[in-house]
This record gives structure tokens, sequence and C-alpha cells, in this order.
């Protein structure tokens, strides 16, 4: 029996006051989440593209189940964390579908490109992938670590839908490694009274997923979409919300420049010189892009980092005021996500000291852009992708001249 079969988790309510964390006593079991048999395929992966790692497609089956009689959950999330080995090599998930914010809608069919993303497919016939319809609206959160979680979000008063799920990763493992740790754990909500004294809990599970099937096939799986035949409208496009402060004539100009440089290597970019024209209200559209997005891009300037520090008063600087409240206010809340999905960038003329306190410049990651070429955006590109620049070799083994004796004295 594979291992993931038998994971298990039981979604328990406890009482405020209760020390416990499994269903009895002092617990009462509303459902379970049972993850079912994975598919895991080998990737082919093009030439020099992902050297260091094998590229696998993995199928996540998972059911959710709901007691009859249990309040509606408005969302439930399951989530799993490829965990690293004793020896620090790291998985990396590349892509992952349901991707972010999807929207009901009728089954769809996905390809994968050269950089392993998925793609939209023409025609059922050559999918590799096919993305079932969905009643609820699911969010997708992690591409680019080593985790990725599903949260399912209820659009009618009855709740999120019990009954079986699939979900695709396609994930990057060190060369030559059969097994991978996976941590499964899962979150939900409850239509408590406000008064209810419970509050909703799980036990993480950890389980060891066999890729050995999937280095041991007779082929693996090619890219459908090579780079001599797709077009740049099929690539894998990150969506970005580029927030900057109009310190200077420059730095605005710069700030163009730069936004222009995502464009041209296939980033969706959204910045207010591309929303100009027509008449709106700016602080709802930064709103809605911030959620929206996959990534929002911070540059660094004094006015940004006063705004997000809380140093500016007075009627100055609105929007950047405004922007940093929305960001600071989603890193508090949602601090794990949003550290990924925030990127500092430092531009050519700028200084690391001028990104916010709030963004951590110096425990967390920044990007320095140095010149405004391809080049110079290659990290931040890769921080979008999360296609490593130097993946750690496979594990060798010490030479046995250097070997010391286990037992015995030396002569």
């Amino acid at each position: 029996m594979d291992p993931q079969k038998r994971v298990h988790i039981d979604l328990t309510v406890v009482h405020e006051g209760g020390r416990r964390m499994d269903p009895a006593p002092n617990g009462v079991s509303v459902g379970a989440t049972h993850l079912r048999s994975w598919q895991v395929d080998r990737i082919d992966t093009p030439v020099n593209m992902f050297d260091g790692y094998d590229a696998h497609l993995i199928k996540i089956n998972y059911d959710l189940e709901i007691d009859s009689d249990c309040p509606g959950m408005p969302w439930f999330e399951i989530s799993f964390e490829f965990l690293s080995w004793e020896t620090g090599d790291q998985a990396v998930v590349i892509d992952a579908l349901p991707r972010f914010g999807t929207s009901p809608e009728a089954s769809r069919p996905y390809v994968l490109n050269r950089f392993l993303n998925f793609v939209p497919s023409e025609s059922d016939a050559s999918a590799q992938v096919l993305l079932p319809a969905s009643t609820d609206r699911v969010d997708m959160f992690g591409a680019g670590g080593s985790s990725v979680r599903w949260r399912h979000v209820s659009l009618s008063e009855t709740g999120v839908r019990p009954g079986s799920y699939a979900a695709w990763v396609v994930l990057l493992t060190p060369a030559e490694q059969v097994e991978q740790r996976v941590e499964c754990s899962a979150r939900y909500d409850l239509s408590f009274l406000p008064d209810a004294e419970y509050r909703p809990t799980q036990v993480p599970v950890v389980f060891r997923l066999s890729l050995a099937a999937s280095r041991d096939g007779l082929g693996g799986m090619t890219p459908s979409l090579s780079a001599a035949t797709e077009g740049p409208s099929q690539e894998y496009q990150p969506s970005v919300f580029i927030c900057y402060a109009h310190d200077s004539p420059r730095h605005k100009e710069t700030a163009h420049q730069f936004g222009d440089l995502l464009v041209r290597n296939g980033v969706d970019v959204h910045m207010d010189r591309y929303a100009e024209g027509k008449r709106g209200d700016w602080a709802i559209w930064a709103r809605k892009l911030i959620d929206q997005v996959d990534f929002v891009i911070v540059l660094a300037s004094p006015i940004c980092r006063k705004a997000f520090d809380g140093e500016l008063q007075g009627l100055e600087h609105p929007g950047i005021r405004s922007e940093s409240r929305l960001i600071n206010e989603r890193l508090h809340v949602y601090r794990d996500e949003w550290t990924a999905k925030v990127l500092p960038v430092v531009l050519p003329h700028e200084l690391v000291d001028n990104i916010p306190e709030m963004l951590q410049p110096w425990t967390s990651d920044h990007y320095d852009v140095t010149q405004l070429t391809p080049e110079g955006i290659d990290e931040l590109l890769r921080a979008m992708t999360g296609v490593p620049k130097c993946p750690r070799p496979p594990l060798g083994q010490l030479p046995a001249a250097v070997l010391k004796p286990l037992s015995g004295t030396e002569s």
C-alpha cells in the first residue's frame, strides 16, 4: 500500500480550555481528510534547464469528509510541505493546479511548457492534465517554494463541498533521490455562533512519497511545448503589481523602465502608468490588484521606506501611503504566504537601506537590480518562477582512504 493512502487527518473541534489535540476526550470529530493513491510521473527536462534536479508531475488525490450534523465550513485548506532531508537538499514546487483565485469553471485541459509551467491546451486529446470543473473558489499558495496549499472557499451558505478532489504539482527533487518526505496538514473554519467556545484543530501527518517508479520508468513525460514551437502568450507569465513612490523624476523614470523590462521578459506587470487615461478610484484599483497578482514588487526609495514604516505625515504622497498600509496589513495577518509574495527590489540608483524595515531587508531576501538588462533581473525572475540558479549536486561518498575504522585501534 502506498504510504500516502494511510494518511488520515481528523478534523476536530476542541474547547478553548482543552489541552489535547486528538478527538477524545476533549475534542469532537467533525470530519476528516484522507489521501488516496497519488500518480507520480517523471518529466524529461530540457537540456541544461534543471541540472542537478529530477522533475516529477504528481497528481494529488484527497477526500474531504464532513459529518452530516456539522455546521457548514466557509472554507477548507489542505497543504503539503516537501521537507528537506538531513543533508539539506531542498525540493521545489515549480507550478501547481488549481492556481491562484480559480473561480468556478468548467473542466480545462493543460500541458507543460519548457519551463515546466502549466499552460492551457487547445484540445483534450493533447492535454497532460485535465483540471476538473469546480463549484467553489480555489486559491493556491506556495509555488516557487518547498510547499503548496489549496484553500477551497464556498460561494454558498451550505459551505464547502465534501467529496473527492484532485490537484497537480510539478516538483523538482535532488537528482537520484528515490523518496521525498511530505508533511500534510489541514485548516478549516466552521460557522459557529460568535460566543461558541470551540476552535477547530488537527494534527499534521508526515509520510514518505516514493519516487522510484517515476525514476525507473521506461520513459518520462516530455513537455508538449518546445522552445521552437511555443508562442510567448503560451508561457507562464507571473503577474506583478509594482508599488513605488514618486520620489524624484529620476526614480519615477527608472521605475517605468524597470516595468517595461519586466514586460519584455514575460512578466504581466501592473503599475500606475499602464492604467492612466480613464478616470477611476486609484485606491480601489490598487487594493484589487494587490490581492489578485502573484507577486507585489516594492521599489526601495526614501519616501517608500518612510511610508511603510509610518514616518510620513500630512497630505503628501497619499498613493504610496495607502498601498503600504494594504501590504503591511496582509504581511501582519498572513506572514508566511505574503513574505514570499512581496519582493523588495533595489534599482541601480538606490540603496538597500531604503528598503522598508517592515519588509525585513536583511533577515529576508531582497533583489538588487544593478542594471536594467535581462541579466540584471535574472535573480528576480528566478524568485518568481522557482527555478534555482545553483542547484546542489547529488550527494557523493567519502573516499575510502579518508574513512576511519569504526572499531579497533590504530596501529
